[in-house]
């Protein structure tokens, strides 16, 4: 399954690849892609995961997925 996430709060690549590393950490992901320009990240995963799976994997940085599709 793939899902667009839209993160606040990623100001630069290191950003950026704390997002990446956060949100591959949940189980179930298997690839993550970040855009910082759009604020998008695309998740692949074997099942659909809801937002508050990656909001709580975000929890202890500065970002917060503010929609999903």
């Amino acid at each position: 399954m793939k899902k667009e996430l839209t993160i606040e709060g990623m100001k630069c690549e290191g950003c950026a690849s704390t997002v990446v590393e956060k949100i591959q950490a949940v189980e179930g992901v298997e690839r993550v892609a970040v855009d910082l320009a759009t604020k998008q990240a695309i998740v692949e995963s074997q099942t659909d995961i809801d937002e508050a799976v990656f909001n709580q994997a975000l929890s202890d940085t500065n970002y917060d997925v503010v929609s999903s599709n």
